[in-house]
């Protein structure tokens, strides 16, 4: 590998944790995988979340093109949160994540 090509590659990764980094971007990101969602049901999956601080998150993945909101149409106050297009390209990785993560916990908690 090129140094060029290892900067290139170490700038991406950045870039990525970057996105999903932190400890709501990925949960929720990971949550709109299986579909669309109200705020209120973010809000209650994720435990521990302010409701300050899911808009801010929000609003960051809306501004990365990752997540859209629209106006739910069965309730005029409540708003729909979705992955977009390019936030759906996003699943491969989640599912990659959440399989690493199972055989990690396996090898931290077994091979001691």
């Amino acid at each position: 590998m090129t140094e060029e090509d290892r900067k290139i590659r170490i700038r991406d990764v950045t870039d990525v944790l970057e996105l999903i980094g932190g400890r709501w971007r990925g949960p929720i990101l990971a949550y709109l995988c299986e579909s669309p969602r109200r705020f209120s049901e973010l809000k209650d999956t994720l435990e521990g979340i302010t409701p300050r601080i899911l808009i801010k998150e929000l609003r960051y993945l809306e501004m990365n093109k990752m997540v859209y909101s629209e106006k739910s149409t069965i309730s005029g106050n409540s708003v729909v949160y979705g992955l977009t297009e390019h936030g759906e390209s996003i699943e491969s990785v989640i599912v990659a994540i959440h399989a690493w993560a199972k055989e990690h916990r396996m090898k931290v908690f077994t091979d001691q």
